[in-house]
């Protein structure tokens, strides 16, 4: 029995090893099967407000002084045609004046141009933004980004991913009628796998 289930696991080492090759060779153009970028960005914020409700005197608005934002992010996901992929990001973010970060977690909807080594794409990230660490005020919010990039090959088996795009991000602080709104451009660059 021992001898039967070594043979099986063999087998089956070998066949997936032969599989993940051929795959490998298949996928020279990064749009076939499942793919991780990893990315980092710049967010130059372009609006920044915050919006609070007062009961019994209505809601009040007050600018607040815009600057960057840096982030993280990284996707996960699934190639569903050469043109087309779904995947789940999950990134930080680091506001500053006010200083806050958030946790978003987003669905990455990504459309290629074509199906080449070098193309360009447009995408969307939509999701809810976490309560990250200690921050006591923060509750929750919502992260929108929409934009287009350009996916590039550096080398053989390397590839490049490079995108600007409009960022919203809605923060819920010490209660829902406690909120800040950031809006802004966004440029990031990273590496696709």
């Amino acid at each position: 029995m021992k001898r039967i289930l070594l043979v099986v696991l063999l087998f089956s080492l070998k066949l997936f090893g032969q599989n993940a090759q051929e795959k490998l060779h298949s996928d020279s153009n990064k749009n076939i099967g499942f793919f991780n970028i990893t990315k980092v960005g710049l967010l130059g914020v372009t609006e920044m407000k915050q919006e609070q409700f007062i009961e019994g005197e209505g809601t009040f608005a007050h600018e607040l002084d815009t600057g960057v934002a840096w982030n993280v992010q990284v996707v996960n996901g699934y190639f569903l045609s050469p043109y087309f992929s779904l995947g789940i990001g999950v990134g930080l973010e680091w506001y500053s004046n006010p200083d806050f970060n958030t946790l978003p977690v987003v669905l990455d909807i990504r459309s290629y141009i074509s199906d080449l080594e070098n193309t360009p794409y447009l995408f969307l990230d939509v999701g809810p933004n976490i309560k990250l660490g200690n921050q006591s005020n923060f509750k929750k919010g919502l992260s929108v980004n929409i934009g287009l990039g350009y996916k590039y090959q550096v080398s053989k088996g390397f590839f490049l991913v490079s995108d600007i795009c409009y960022s919203y991000d809605k923060v819920n602080l010490s209660s829902p009628d406690d909120k800040i709104y950031a809006k802004g451009i966004g440029l990031s660059v990273g590496v696709i796998f």
